[in-house]
């Protein structure tokens, strides 16, 4: 899928399909991989129709802190881990719903938005519960150190036995199988820790293990 075809006719446009042309058989190749696995991760919960408010895209740039979200527009009453932003207030019965599962002791990571709405509303001070200071600006999420990062990481991949240790603008992805990709949107290689291990990711670039 191309987007958008407009700006595809000019400035970087003709470059960006000549690049999407020559990756095109390492991006098949890749895509047959992860259609034979089943991928694991945090779930993203968003209702239908719900709107961000101020947290435009706030999924889009979780992933790019490396944060594995899977997403679902049902509430994730059995997944192992659930990040809530300010999305999920357009389910009428959030409140019990998520009051039962930070009482299951799961995970769990909110935007301060959607703290700050469920004031009065839902108890917070669980040591599962986590808040992600989004201040309105979910871009403003790639500016957050690597110290912190791995720190929010830290508890949130517990369940998948996973730990992850990287700046800002690396994503993971996770499978069942115990697959995985780590993929970087830096100018620059970086050095990351996944369970231990030291790897090295070209810039814009990834590295992959398929079980």
């Amino acid at each position: 899928m191309l987007f958008c075809y407009g700006a595809l006719q000019h400035d970087s446009g003709p470059k960006n399909i000549e690049a999407l042309r020559a990756n095109l058989p390492e991006l098949q190749t890749v895509a047959k991989q992860v259609n034979r696995r089943q991928i694991v991760g945090i779930a993203a919960y968003k209702p239908a129709n719900s709107h961000p408010k101020k947290e435009s895209r706030i999924f889009d740039f979780l992933g790019m802190i490396g944060l594995p979200l899977i997403p679902t527009h049902e509430f994730p009453t059995h997944a192992s881990a659930g990040f809530f932003s300010i999305h999920a207030l357009t389910d009428p019965d959030l409140v019990p719903k998520l009051t039962s599962f930070i009482k299951a002791g799961k995970p769990t990571l909110l935007s301060d938005g959607l703290a700050e709405a469920l004031t009065n509303r839902i108890k917070l001070e669980a040591a599962n519960v986590h808040i992600l200071r989004v201040r309105q600006d979910p871009k403003s999420l790639l500016e957050t150190s690597q110290e912190q990062l791995d720190q929010l990481r830290q508890p949130l991949l517990q369940p998948f036995k996973t730990s992850f240790q990287a700046p800002a603008r690396v994503s993971l992805y996770l499978f069942k199988d115990k697959s995985w990709v780590v993929e970087s949107f830096r100018e620059d290689p970086v050095e990351v820790q996944l369970n231990g291990k030291t790897l090295s990711i070209p810039a814009r670039g990834w590295v992959s293990n398929w079980r």
